[in-house]
């Protein structure tokens, strides 16, 4: 009799251990699933989570290991009821990591951060230099003149003369070194005046 009471003891003893030891584990507060990872220029990898539950400041923590590589904080929070987002620091760009939030832990590529380019330029500017009577034979600058791609040694182009008398249309001619008997300035449309002694 003693040998099943002392059995009987031992199972018991056995049985609250057990009992004490699933009480004191922390419970989760609900399921998190990795939705997916972008990155986002001048803020950094951006981490969706699909959720379900409602997580403290606390739950709110997580951390990232790059693999061969440093590890770094997660900065979280929750959108709304079914989605939280974490961005980490800028430097973790291209590389394969290890995401630990939630409770779960999740193995990721993430992208690459976008190249910045600087846009094309999508207008060249000239002035046109030319000379007329009503300008008193002085050379003056009736541009400026747009064009999508830049000028050519040689370009030709017709303009709008602002004659008092009636506007006109005139041809200019591309320079980059103003013809000898033009003002000295720079690239330009100007009056073809080379062989002509007007001036």
């Amino acid at each position: 009799m003693k040998k099943y009471l002392i059995a009987i003891l031992v199972v018991l003893t056995m049985f609250v251990a057990q009992v004490g030891i699933v009480a004191a584990a922390p419970m989760a507060e609900g399921t998190v699933t990795l939705a997916g990872v972008q990155y986002v220029a001048g803020k950094g990898p951006v981490f969706t989570f699909n959720v379900n539950g409602k997580f403290s400041k606390a739950d709110l923590k997580g951390s990232l290991h790059v693999e061969n590589g440093a590890d770094y904080t997660l900065h979280c929070t929750q959108v709304d009821e079914d989605t939280v987002t974490c961005n980490v620091s800028q430097k973790v760009s291209g590389v394969n990591a290890v995401v630990t939030w939630g409770g779960s832990t999740f193995w990721v590529y993430v992208p690459e951060a976008p190249t910045v380019s600087t846009p094309a330029q999508t207008e060249y500017c000239y002035s046109i230099w030319d000379y007329w009577e009503f300008t008193d034979g002085e050379w003056a600058d009736f541009g400026p003149h747009c064009q999508d791609a830049p000028a050519n040694e040689g370009d030709e182009i017709t303009y709008t003369v602002p004659d008092p008398g009636g506007s006109f249309e005139a041809w200019v001619e591309f320079f980059s070194t103003p013809p000898g008997c033009a003002p000295s300035n720079g690239s330009a449309y100007y009056y073809n005046c080379s062989g002509n002694n007007a001036l």
